[in-house]
């Protein structure tokens, strides 16, 4: 959804620097430091880190931004738990529209990523061709509203 939204808004994004987690700066993603800083500080034990990183998105963004980042990481962090404890997989349209991001990513090397099987070619032909063209056609809608 990241990328079709920037796409839909002309935009570009260096989303490669999404999976290093060295990477301090993401060209093109406004507040990308400040982002970054606070979702491996999110990931970590390190309390001291995560508050550091809450106060420079707060200082940057605001308050309403920094909720909304620490929301949105929670629910993702939930939602990724929940798929990997009952093995839930991607199906078979969102597998197909994640794949080269999961590759450029890594996360195609994460052991959950077993949980999603291999789309055969036929389907991924006609995913391709109607389900993400109207997956597609839907984001570019709501976005307008």
């Amino acid at each position: 959804m990241l990328r079709e939204g920037i796409e839909l808004e002309g935009q570009t994004v260096d989303l490669e620097g999404l999976g290093d987690t060295a990477s301090t700066h993401v060209e093109g993603l406004p507040n990308s430091e400040a982002l970054l800083r606070f979702a491996n500080a999110f990931m970590t034990d390190d309390k001291a880190a995560l508050a550091e990183a809450r106060n420079m998105l707060q200082e940057e963004m605001g308050a309403e931004a920094m909720v909304d980042a620490v929301g949105v990481a929670s629910n993702f962090q939930r939602m990724d738990r929940i798929a990997d404890a009952t093995g839930i997989s991607s199906d078979g349209p969102i597998a197909v529209m994640q794949e080269d991001l999961a590759t450029m990513l890594g996360t195609d090397q994460f052991q959950s990523a077993e949980n999603t099987k291999s789309v055969p070619w036929l389907k991924r032909i006609l995913f391709k061709l109607i389900v993400i063209t109207k997956v597609k056609k839907i984001i570019r809608e709501k976005s307008k509203k």
